[in-house]
């Protein structure tokens, strides 16, 4: 397999398998423009061969052919199931409050770690907040100096009215309703943690890898390409774990 020395940014969380084209058209253009290659679909051989290890997509470019496969990568193991926690909690969040708070630009701050890793907790958070944010609801609207703090909370939040001006607009990209900001996000991991890191990272990668294989085993006279997904919340974790290079 060609050695590829860029990366390409996916979504922070996995696409569905529903569409693979739709998953991985992107990369092909950029691919494409970036060799000077005009590859195009021609078939998915993973769907039309169900009993043999098969990649996911082929392409042709005249008489040139490549083939995809394209494998999501978590880190740690437990990363999108509360990545995905995350953003049902956003998204009910938004449900409840921005109908009522639609007059300005207001913000709900909560930590990552204080968000429960079960989805009934996450939903009972939900519903408290909801409910505690409603009862100062004129309060709040009042003054931007007035904000709800549950710091003695068993999972602490704040809640409070901005102006646009002071609010990234990356962040919260929105003129008014609710924004949620999630707090501590971020870890960045020292050299010693990332050098610990670098053996079970690698082990885990190579027990993906090393499954794929099968599926280049027919497609000796292809560009073969596999694709490693990584979903992490680590900011250190793509710029200093080992790259593993494979011929497959």
């Amino acid at each position: 397999m060609d050695e590829m020395d860029w990366v390409l940014s996916f979504s922070c969380l996995p696409p569905s398998n529903e569409n693979e084209w739709f998953n991985l058209s992107r990369f092909v253009d950029i691919y494409n423009f970036t060799y000077g290659k005009n590859y195009v679909l021609d078939s998915f051989p993973e769907n039309d061969n169900r009993n043999n290890p098969e990649p996911e997509i082929l392409l042709c470019d005249g008489d040139s052919k490549m083939v995809i496969e394209r494998k999501v990568f978590p880190f740690r193991s437990d990363h999108i199931r509360k990545h995905q926690l995350w953003h049902e909690f956003r998204d009910k969040i938004f449900e409840n409050l921005s109908e009522v708070f639609s007059d300005n630009l207001y913000i709900l701050e909560i930590k990552d770690v204080d968000i429960p890793t079960k989805r009934k907790d996450m939903l009972k958070l939900v519903d408290t907040i909801t409910n505690d944010v409603l009862m100062h609801e004129r309060e709040l609207k009042a003054s931007e100096e007035v904000y709800l703090d549950g710091a003695d909370d068993p999972n602490p939040f704040r809640f409070f009215r901005v102006s646009v001006s002071d609010i990234d607009r990356e962040d919260v990209p929105v003129d008014c309703g609710v924004g949620v900001r999630l707090m501590g996000s971020l870890k960045f991991y020292n050299a010693q943690e990332i050098n610990d890191l670098i053996s079970p990272v690698q082990s885990e990668l190579t027990k993906i890898i090393k499954r794929s294989v099968p599926k280049f085993e027919n497609y000796s006279d292809c560009i073969r390409i596999l694709i490693l997904e990584p979903h992490t919340n680590i900011s250190s974790f793509l710029s200093n774990i080992l790259v593993l290079r494979y011929n497959l």
